[in-house]
């Protein structure tokens, strides 16, 4: 299996040699969150003191979210700070620092057939249950601070949706499972990652019998699995937004019709400050073309072509201003062969 690179700058140690893993007392508890044990018992108590529950929009679709703020949030953001010192394995590509949407997708590039599913309503299905069982078991923490801990941890007897902790200790709570998902697929040849709740499997042929061994674990675990798809390396796939296309990456059509529309707009800036906004805008997508299809390929060239010919434009521009000749206006008067202008078509053709 293609093994992708650890992060070991941040990830300093397996979970039974964190603090929390030292069968630590409440009052331990507390002192490894800067607390008073009265303090953090007070904070559990009335936590609904503590929490903002607000509705949003994102993916388009609408969110509930309930997550902690002062005090509490504090506590999460400390908690966070621990649990991120615990090493991950292979697979886990986030919550993670120095692991990108490119590597998880870089980790499939190749293969002949591709199962994708994710676990529904994955935080609101991170039951207290979930937690306490993870503590005491996992941790080995004692009732009464398992207990505590759950309770600093969840709102509404879930996990926090919204809170900066979830995405790590989720990530812990579960690791049994996903590992068993792993062991499978590894004694099967296959590749696989996991983003957030996002899991890719990938290889020669990824047989159904997997799928319902998958399923039936996810089962036990008490969650859901949803959004499964079988596809073939005949035709791009889509992971994590970008596009897996046999061996190499592309991204996605978004990304080159926000160029070709910067382009646009850049052709018909008004003034030179509005022009500059455009290019740092341009310059941006542009990098992020680069990034996602790889430095080395012929549309990554042809970005960083782009590229330095506005940096160039946007440097005399500001030359210009400081000294300037011509009325401003007429800086940015162009025409459609301007080399600049850049029809989506032929951003697509250089990839």
């Amino acid at each position: 299996m293609l093994r992708s690179k650890r992060t070991n700058q941040v990830e300093r140690y397996e979970l039974n040699r964190s603090p929390l893993a030292q069968n630590p007392t409440q009052s331990d508890l507390a002192k490894l969150l800067g607390m008073k044990r009265s303090e953090l018992r007070a904070l559990a108590t009335y936590r609904d003191t503590w929490i903002v529950r607000r509705e949003a929009v994102i993916s388009n679709k609408v969110r509930h979210l309930a997550y902690p703020r002062g005090k509490l949030r504090r506590v999460h953001e400390r908690l966070k700070f621990h649990l991120k010192k615990i090493q991950q394995p292979d697979y886990l590509y986030s919550p993670r620092v120095g692991r990108s949407q490119r590597d998880y997708a870089s980790l499939h590039l190749g293969q002949q057939q591709y199962l994708t599913l994710d676990l529904k309503q994955f935080y609101p299905s991170t039951t207290e249950g979930h937690i306490f069982d993870w503590a005491k078991h996992e941790l080995g923490m004692r009732d009464d601070v398992a207990g505590l801990f759950t309770r600093l941890v969840s709102v509404d007897e879930a996990a926090s949706f919204g809170s900066p902790l979830t995405p790590v200790l989720a990530s812990l709570v579960h690791r049994k499972l996903f590992d068993a998902i792993a062991k499978l697929c590894k004694e099967r040849g296959l590749r696989i990652s996991l983003w957030v709740d996002d899991l890719t499997i990938s290889g020669n042929f990824v047989p159904g019998i997997l799928l319902n061994a998958i399923r039936e674990l996810i089962r036990v675990h008490r969650l859901r699995s949803h959004k499964l798809r079988y596809r073939t390396g005949n035709r791009p796939v889509t992971l994590t937004g970008l596009l897996v296309d046999g061996d190499r990456l592309r991204a996605p059509r978004t990304v080159h019709e926000r160029i070709q529309t910067y382009y646009e707009e850049l052709s018909n800036a008004p003034n030179d400050v509005e022009a500059e906004i455009i290019i740092g805008r341009l310059l941006s997508a542009l990098g992020s073309l680069r990034f996602i299809v790889g430095r080395s390929t012929n549309a990554a060239k042809s970005a960083s072509d782009q590229m330095n010919t506005l940096r160039q434009r946007r440097s005399k521009s500001l030359r210009a201003a400081a000294c300037p000749v011509v009325p401003a206006a007429e800086q940015y008067i162009t025409d459609g062969n301007a080399p600049w202008v850049q029809s989506l078509e032929n951003v697509e053709e250089a990839q």
